[in-house]
């Protein structure tokens, strides 16, 4: 009786001290859109799998599925950018746990100039993707300790390549910003900015029209380039041709990326894109 009681008291110790453990320390890291798939890859390596939510579509209207539901509970972190971005997730992602979530908005050390302070688009700035970078792999080295140095290194390691992608792209757009730039998202301003490229846009970080004003703006701008997101539409290409402007879409969200493709190579993708438009403009 007295071992019976004993095994009693073990197995209820077990249990107690079980509901109070964290999360176990495995699991996915989720994260909202594939360009923030390929930064967090970067930290976390080939030891923890990472998946975007997002693979397809606007992540200002996106709700997740009941499987995408299920696999929000279950990951280790959840990284998005914030509200002002997702804002049909943020109705689930307030249902988490504060520490099993990261929003990327919620913290400083970011760079706007050239581009708005009210966009969300932070990755489109490899110094802003360094930041991203940074923030990842502090929250992972809380939840996982045992690999916190290998973290942290990876992110200083970015931190550096990134450091050296920004002066390249800055380099490579310097002898446009005389040229007009007109983009149908003001998202742009993060890649265009640092270079002291100009862009006007035809709409602002909620995706409402900007309408007649913007248009007058770019009425008899000269030649330039009407930049518009993937994939190429009739109503875009009309705006273009309607303000005299060439045109031609960007990949922001990296759609058309190849599945192993990491972040330096969206950079360079975008960088490719905006030069097919750009070089054709006549020197001044």
């Amino acid at each position: 009786m007295k071992s019976a009681k004993r095994f009693f008291v073990v197995l209820l110790s077990i249990v107690v001290t079980a509901c109070g453990e964290p999360r176990p320390q495995g699991g996915e890291l989720l994260v909202s859109v594939r360009p923030l798939a390929l930064i967090a890859r970067e930290i976390a390596g080939p030891e923890l799998p990472v998946r975007a939510l997002i693979a397809n579509g606007d992540p200002h209207h996106y709700a997740p599925s009941v499987a995408d539901r299920a696999a929000l509970e279950r990951a280790l972190l959840v990284v998005w950018v914030g509200p002002q971005l997702e804002d049909v997730l943020a109705k689930q992602m307030a249902l988490l746990p504060a520490e099993r979530q990261l929003q990327l908005l919620e913290a400083n050390g970011y760079e706007y100039s050239g581009a708005s302070v009210n966009d969300a688009h932070l990755w489109l700035r490899p110094r802003n993707a360094a930041v991203i970078a940074a923030q990842i792999a502090e929250r992972l080295a809380q939840l996982q300790p045992q690999q916190a140095e290998v973290y942290r290194g990876r992110a200083r390691d970015f931190s550096r390549r990134m450091a050296n992608l920004q002066k390249v792209l800055e380099r490579a757009l310097w002898g446009y910003r005389d040229v007009p730039v007109a983009v149908t998202h003001d998202a742009y301003g993060h890649f265009f900015g640092p270079a002291g490229v100009k862009t006007l846009a035809l709409s602002d970080s909620s995706f409402s029209r900007r309408g007649a004003k913007t248009l007058l703006e770019l009425r008899g701008v000269g030649d330039g380039c009407l930049f518009g997101e993937v994939p190429a539409n009739n109503r875009d290409r009309q705006i273009a041709a309607n303000l005299g402007l060439r045109y031609a879409t960007l990949d922001p969200l990296a759609t058309n990326l190849p599945a192993d493709a990491d972040y330096q190579a969206l950079v360079e993708q975008l960088l490719a894109d905006a030069r097919s438009c750009l070089a054709q403009i006549p020197d001044r």
